[in-house]
């Protein structure tokens, strides 16, 4: 049970003094001014409780019920959560514990979950620097909405979702929009292909799950440490996240296995977009004004505008690059960042190349230019780009026709 949000924050305040209006519906809920908490969750006989920060102790009620106490400071936020059945796991990290919590039947993805958030975490302190926690917590959660994770200071939830993906990944991917039709083009090439298909598909979910545990622990740094408005500038901490995540990715498995997750992951998903009948556009703009719901949103903020830091990158090389990330948390630590502030620190470190990052973030943030850069993709190609099979699934000019024009109606477009 979560129940985020029942302990009131101090909110930002914008330019002329006003304090942050309140969620849109999309994306994350809020970030709050940095804030101490003593906190004291008293729980029924067989529930846990989990919240951010350091536990003080658990003390057995007269009654059955068990008390729990946390403390917390400078948190941006602090999220409570309640359990029954859940089994842990832990491990250290640079004297900070990490703990993973999960459902019992799930004990074996909950400690690879655990693998993966400390192998984050300790890639993320080499380069970011120290976490000011003594505690990590990752809890499995029943997320909806097409969510893989949330995050919040010193916890981070994952989707139950995820966690079983790896045993039966074609059911997974049986109740997204679209997939009938996709299930019977499979069961027509026969069940060998279907099950190569499902465990490629297996594979790139346990990919997936490492990848969303890392964007959920980069979170800590984006816009946990450093903060930003996920409200109105929504773009600024995911896209740092995200990118993190990638970069953790070509850290802990190399420059090959991170090109094939920047693919999967950033491109693959906006040119789904595109297929589906999605119009490219700015991505730097307010939760409230993506029209086009949950894909749109995904497509520009979690896919396209992350590659405005590979592109960055590129322009001013790894040392800059590194530097200037490095800068960015250093100088905006516990501060509130602007939209342009990692750029500038870019700039700093790449002086020559200021004037062109400028025009980089326009291009991949501000402008239209996704089909360009990213390219756009029909229905085979997508298909081959998946790889275990799928490529060698192959559609006739009238069924490809088809299944692109059913697409848009099939994702709500």
């Amino acid at each position: 049970m979560s129940l985020v949000g029942v302990v009131p924050q101090v909110p930002p305040v914008d330019d002329q003094g006003q304090p942050w209006a309140g969620p849109q519906g999309m994306g994350d809920l809020a970030l709050y001014e940095p804030a101490h908490v003593l906190a004291t969750l008293t729980v029924p006989s067989g529930w846990a409780a989990h919240a951010t920060g350091t536990p003080l102790g658990e003390v057995p009620e007269r009654d059955g019920r068990v008390r729990y106490s946390f403390a917390a400071a400078a948190v941006r936020d602090f999220p409570v959560l309640v359990t029954r059945g859940y089994q842990s796991a832990t491990s250290t990290v640079n004297g900070v514990t990490v703990e993973s919590h999960f459902a019992a039947r799930d004990a074996a993805a909950g400690k690879r979950v655990l693998k993966y958030a400390s192998r984050a975490l300790t890639e993320f302190e080499k380069r970011l620097g120290p976490l000011p926690y003594t505690h990590l917590r990752v809890v499995q959660a029943p997320l909806s909405g097409g969510a893989g994770g949330m995050e919040f200071p010193g916890l981070v939830t994952v989707g139950t979702s995820l966690y079983r993906a790896k045993q039966d990944p074609l059911k997974m991917l049986a109740g997204m929009p679209g997939m009938e039709a996709f299930q019977e083009l499979l069961d027509a090439q026969g069940a060998g292909l279907l099950a190569q298909v499902g465990a490629q598909v297996g594979e790139s979910l346990e990919r997936t799950l490492e990848f969303t545990v890392a964007h959920e622990v980069a979170h800590q740094y984006f816009a946990g440490l450093v903060g930003s408005d996920p409200i109105h500038d929504p773009v600024v901490d995911e896209s740092l996240a995200q990118y993190a995540a990638l970069l953790y990715m070509e850290w802990a498995h190399g420059p090959e296995a991170a090109e094939s997750l920047r693919n999967e992951a950033l491109v693959m998903p906006y040119q789904f977009f595109r297929l589906s009948g999605g119009r490219d556009g700015r991505a730097d703009r307010p939760t409230g004004d993506f029209d086009g719901g949950e894909l749109e949103y995904g497509a520009l903020v979690y896919g396209k505008a992350p590659l405005l830091h590979h592109a960055s990158r590129k322009l001013v090389g790894d040392s800059a690059f590194f530097k200037a990330l490095r800068s960015y948390v250093d100088t905006y630590r516990f501060k509130w960042a602007c939209k342009a502030c990692f750029t500038q620190e870019l700039a700093k470190a790449s002086p020559a190349n200021a004037k062109a990052l400028g025009k980089l973030r326009a291009r991949w943030w501000e402008e239209a230019h996704g089909d360009e850069d990213l390219g756009a993709a029909d229905l085979q190609g997508l298909m081959e780009a998946m790889g275990g099979g799928l490529g060698d699934v192959k559609l006739d000019a009238q069924t490809q026709q088809l299944l692109e024009q059913l697409l848009p109606q099939l994702m709500g477009q």
